[in-house]
Formats: structure tokens, C-alpha cells, sequence
């Protein structure tokens, strides 16, 4: 804007110099013409400057070194003057502050929540010599996802000590069962004929399933970005080796927003407790094991390059 400017201002006075040197009506107009240029514009870019709106674009959602850039939009009822503002990044797993947004795209390297909020929004008239403070555009949340990085010797979750035990569902093979009197519905293979013929009382084998106590996976969201990365991708791991189990689970992570409880039962819900951590902020002192939990079950993620369970 400034360039546009000083060009202006160098037309002008080429024009003040004519007009000086000249004399004659014919420069006279040419100066007011040039005089009158901005006000001009000004005026004829007033509508477009109050419907004027501000937008930031780009992704939402990221991989782990996925290559993308962000831009200001602008839109408006009218042709569209002018603009400009400043992209400001902020790394929700860094402590670093924000920092100015460049043309070498978006720092992907390592997963986390990037926050964009736009500096000095400026809207110009359409010869770019006034510049007015436009409209903050909603800050803009991206999301750069870890990947999962495998766990060599899992422990066996198969190891949790039940809370209780249910009828499974629909009957079939069980390791245990529970004897109760025939209730009509029950399958004729499910009878205990041996039983049924001692008691003379028709007696079924009705399969039970466990109902696991609580299952945890811990986690302390401090650390360098390689830890950080190694962290939430071994959660992502054995969150995903617990439901091919079928195994429902709960995410506690130490944060700069105290201690979440992330239940998790399905996929969807895995990537929102990502999702969530990923904007979670680092956790100032203390560690998660610091905190004792009466769990059936329960591991605890690290961010060592040689981790081991």
C-alpha cells in the first residue's frame, strides 16, 4: 500500500510542478483531476468496503508431513478492493508463542493442534491508498493427526479381572457357564441333561461372558515433539489393539487443562480423544502416575525412542 502511495504522490507533484512551469488552465484541470483521484475511489469503494468479510482457508485435517498452505479470503456484495492481515500460528503442544505465518507452508513435521488467527485485518479502497481495520475472521483449528507407531510386546489384556460376568448374547461357546432352571425360549442344546435328569428340573448351561473392570491407558502430554510424537502415536496403537479385541477402554492424560477422562468404544471415539490431546496443551509439572486409580487393567504410554512395556 505504502508503494501505491509514494506513487500517488510522485504524480502529484509531477502535476504541481506542470502546473507551476505551465501556467495555463489545461494544467490546472490536470491537477484537479489528480486531486480529486482518491476521494473518488474512496467513495466508490465505500459499499464494497461495509460488506466487505474476511475468511481464513485451508485444511481442517492433516497427516504427519502432509504438505499444505493456508490463505486470506475475502469476499463482498461488490468488485472486491484490496485486503490484507496476517497469519499468526499457534502450536497447542509447543510453548513457543505465536508465531508469523510465511509462504513455506504449514509446519506438518509433527502432529499437535494449530491454532490461525489473522493480525491487523486492513481493508483498502480500490486504488489502495486508505486502509481501514476490517473484520476479525473466526480463528481456524487444524488438526495434524499422529501416526500409529507399534508397541513390540503388547501385555495381554486378555489378563483383566472381571467385575462381573453377563449372559452372552445369543448363546454359543463360552469358557463359563452359569447354571439356572429352563425358561421357555431357551435352546434345547443349552439343557444339562445329566442335571435336569438328577433334579428332575429341566437345568441350562447358560454361557457367560466377563465384564471387565476398568481398563486404562495413561499418559503425560510432556515432552519434546519427537516424544510427543512417539506418545500419541502408541496410544493411537493400542487404542486400536484393545478394539479389535472388543475391548472398551478410557484414556486419562495429564494436560494443561488438568487430568481428561476420554472413554473410548469404538474408532470414531478414538480419534476424538486424538483430536481432543492434540489441542489439549502441555501438562506444566507432575506426571499422570502420580495419580492412583483402581483400574482391572492398565498401561501406561512413554515417550522414550526405547520404549517397552
Amino acid at each position: 500500500m505504502w508503494g501505491r502511495r509514494i506513487c500517488y504522490l510522485a504524480v502529484l507533484l509531477d502535476c504541481f510542478v506542470f502546473h507551476i512551469a505551465y501556467g495555463e488552465w489545461l494544467s490546472w484541470i490536470m491537477l484537479c483531476l489528480v486531486l480529486g483521484v482518491p476521494w473518488l475511489s474512496l467513495l466508490l469503494s465505500l459499499p464494497a468496503i461495509v460488506s466487505f468479510r474476511m475468511e481464513i482457508q485451508g485444511p481442517e485435517l492433516l497427516e504427519m508431513g502432509q504438505e499444505a498452505d493456508l490463505w486470506l479470503q475475502g469476499s463482498s456484495r461488490f468488485p472486491l478492493p484490496p485486503f490484507r492481515g496476517t497469519l499468526m500460528l499457534r502450536q497447542s503442544l509447543e510453548e513457543a508463542p505465536v508465531w508469523r505465518h510465511t509462504a513455506q507452508g504449514l509446519p506438518a513435521e509433527h502432529c499437535g493442534g494449530l491454532t490461525v488467527m489473522v493480525r491487523k485485518p486492513r481493508i483498502c479502497d480500490y486504488l489502495g491508498l486508505f486502509a481501514f481495520p476490517a473484520r476479525h475472521p473466526a480463528e481456524k483449528r487444524i488438526r495434524i493427526r499422529p501416526r500409529p507407531v507399534s508397541i513390540a510386546a503388547p501385555p495381554d489384556p486378555d489378563r483383566c479381572v472381571p467385575r462381573s460376568w453377563y449372559p452372552k448374547p445369543g448363546g454359543g461357546f463360552a469358557e463359563n457357564h452359569e447354571l439356572r432352571l429352563y425358561r421357555p425360549g431357551d435352546g434345547l442344546n443349552q439343557i444339562h441333561w445329566k442335571l435336569s435328569a438328577k433334579t428332575g428340573k429341566l437345568t441350562i448351561r447358560e454361557p457367560m461372558l466377563p465384564r471387565l473392570g476398568l481398563v486404562l491407558l495413561t499418559l503425560t502430554l510432556r515432552g519434546d515433539r519427537q516424544a510427543l510424537d512417539r506418545k500419541l502415536g502408541r496410544l493411537l496403537w493400542m487404542g486400536r489393539f484393545l478394539l479389535d479385541r472388543e475391548i472398551g477402554f478410557e484414556i486419562r492424560a495429564l494436560t494443561a487443562q488438568g487430568v481428561l477422562s476420554l472413554p473410548v468404544r469404538d474408532e470414531d471415539r478414538l480419534w476424538e480423544a486424538v483430536d481432543r490431546l492434540l489441542f489439549a496443551g502441555l501438562a506444566p509439572s507432575g506426571s499422570i502416575r502420580d495419580h492412583a486409580y483402581a483400574a482391572s487393567w492398565q498401561y501406561h504410554i512413554g515417550g522414550q525412542a526405547d520404549e517397552t512395556p
